[in-house]
């Protein structure tokens, strides 16, 4: 259930519970954290006063870095809250 557009996700910044379950699970929960990358890289971009952080060559791969991170260890909670709609056996 990949979903197109959505950012790549590692297989390592699923809960161990995904991990341990089926091919569509890991799918849903990567969809539900590829969801939420693109919602904080806006986020980011929005919070960052003008000036160097925002401007420059540097400026979006520092700011792709820092919502790569947040993903790598879990995000902030919201793919948790999106999964369980996200899986296919969900009424």
């Amino acid at each position: 259930m990949p979903i197109n557009g959505l950012p790549e996700v590692p297989t390592t910044a699923l809960p161990a519970s995904v991990r341990s379950g089926s091919a569509a699970d890991k799918d849903a929960y990567k969809a539900a954290l590829g969801f939420e990358q693109i919602l904080l890289d806006q986020l980011v971009g929005e919070m960052l006063p003008e000036g160097t952080l925002t401007e420059g060559p540097y400026a979006a791969p520092m700011q792709d870095a820092f919502t790569t991170g947040l993903i790598s260890n879990g995000g902030i909670g919201l793919a948790a809250q999106l999964y369980p709609s996200l899986r296919k056996d969900a009424a």
